[in-house]
């Protein structure tokens, strides 16, 4: 969330456009993956999820695409409230 409302920051303040706010999510992903890869043991991270069947890479998958569907809401929502208040 936190990247989330930076990007949004940024993207309010005109300083980069939707397409860019996106490539720095992508980029904010990279960096979580690689965070978690370099500092976590992958045979003793998330033993929980895989006791339970799930693997990591879904996991990772999942939790991404919800995040970056969720931000997409967000947009679109920001877009429409910008429109409705510059209408009225």
């Amino acid at each position: 969330m936190t990247i989330n409302m930076i990007c949004i920051y940024f993207l309010l303040r005109g300083e980069v456009n939707v397409v860019g706010s996106y490539v720095l999510k992508v980029l904010s992903y990279g960096l979580i993956i690689g965070f978690q890869h370099y500092n976590y043991n992958a045979n003793k991270a998330f033993f929980y999820f895989r006791n339970a069947g799930y693997g990591i890479d879904k996991l990772y998958l999942y939790a991404l695409t919800c995040d970056a569907l969720a931000y997409g809401v967000l947009l679109s929502l920001l877009k429409l409230f910008k429109y409705w208040v510059s209408v009225f």
